[in-house]
C-alpha cells in the first residue's frame, strides 16, 4: 500500500522551495559574516573588564577560539531563527492550503488523506535537511575564510544534534496544525519554539534545582551549542529519547486527527 505520491511531492516542493532558499541563504550568510569577524573581535574580548567577563560566564564565558566563538555568537542565533523557520515550515504544510485557497486543488485529488499528509511530511523533512546543510556549509566557509577551523568532531556533532532538533520542531509544527481547528494564524506556531527556548535559557542560568529540571522538556537541551562546543560535553540522552517519543506520539495523533479533519474551503 503506497503512502507516498511523487507528483504531489513535486508540487509541494516547488511551492516551498523559494521560502526555503531565502531562509537558507539569509541565515547562512549571517553565519558566514559573523564567523569571519572573529579575528577582529578577539581584541575586543581581551579588553572586556573582569567584572563583566564574570557576568558573561553565565552565558558560556568569553570564547578562547573560533569553536567557542561559533558556539556563543553564531550557533545560538542559528537555533533561534532556524527554529522559527522550521516550525513555520511544518505548520504551513497544512495551513498554507487554507490561506491560499488551494484546498479544492489538492484535497479533491484521488489521494487518501494519509498519502497527502505523509507526502507533506517527507517534503518538510527534505526542506529542513537542505536548510541545515546550507547553514553548515556557510559556517564551514567562514572557518575557511578566517583560516581557523572548528574542532571537526564537536562541530559535526553539534550540526547533527541541531538538525535533529530542527526536525522535531518542524514535526511539532505539523502536529500542531493538524490538531487545531482549520485556518489558524501562522504566528500561533511560535508558541512552540520560543517558549521552549526561553525554558532552556532559564534552566541554564538558574541555580534553583527544580528550575534546572525544566531542561528536560525542551529539545534545545540536547543540542545546546555551549555545552557541546565549549565544555566537557555530557550527552543528554534522556532528553533526546524523551523528546523523540513525545514527537512521535504527537505525529501519530496528528495523522489520526487529519483523517477526520474538516477543512474550510
Amino acid at each position: 500500500m503506497r503512502i507516498f505520491n511523487k507528483n504531489l511531492f513535486a508540487l509541494e516542493f516547488r511551492r516551498a522551495f523559494k521560502g526555503m532558499l531565502v531562509w537558507s541563504i539569509s541565515l547562512g550568510l549571517t553565519m558566514y559574516l559573523i564567523v569571519i569577524l572573529y579575528p577582529y573581535v578577539k581584541d575586543m574580548y581581551a579588553a572586556i573588564p573582569p567584572e563583566l567577563s564574570g557576568i558573561l560566564d553565565s552565558f558560556g564565558g568569553l570564547p578562547e577560539n573560533v569553536t567557542e566563538y561559533f558556539a556563543t555568537e553564531c550557533a545560538m542565533m542559528l537555533q533561534i531563527f532556524g527554529s522559527i523557520y522550521v516550525v513555520l515550515e511544518g505548520f504551513n504544510a497544512i495551513n498554507r492550503d487554507e490561506k491560499e485557497k488551494t484546498l479544492e486543488a489538492i484535497y479533491v485529488l484521488p489521494y487518501r488523506r494519509d498519502v497527502i499528509l505523509f507526502t507533506k511530511f517527507v517534503r518538510i523533512t527534505l526542506n529542513i535537511l537542505l536548510f541545515s546543510i546550507a547553514n553548515i556549509l556557510f559556517s564551514l566557509a567562514g572557518f575557511w575564510t578566517v583560516g581557523e577551523f572548528a574542532e571537526n568532531g564537536r562541530f559535526f556533532l553539534f550540526a547533527l544534534l541541531n538538525t535533529l532538533m530542527f526536525l522535531m520542531i518542524g514535526y511539532l509544527g505539523l502536529a500542531m496544525v493538524c490538531l487545531m481547528k482549520p485556518n489558524q494564524k501562522n504566528m500561533i506556531s511560535m508558541l512552540i519554539p520560543i517558549p521552549l527556548y526561553i525554558v532552556s535559557v532559564i534552566s541554564t542560568l538558574t541555580n534553583n534545582e527544580w528550575l534546572q529540571k525544566l531542561k528536560y522538556i525542551t529539545p534545545f537541551t540536547f543540542a545546546n551549542p555551549v555545552e557541546i562546543l565549549k565544555t566537557d560535553f555530557a550527552f543528554e540522552w534522556e532528553n533526546l529519547v524523551g523528546f523523540t517519543l513525545v514527537t512521535i506520539c504527537l505525529l501519530v495523533a496528528a495523522f489520526l486527527r487529519f483523517r477526520k479533519r474538516e477543512f474550510i474551503v
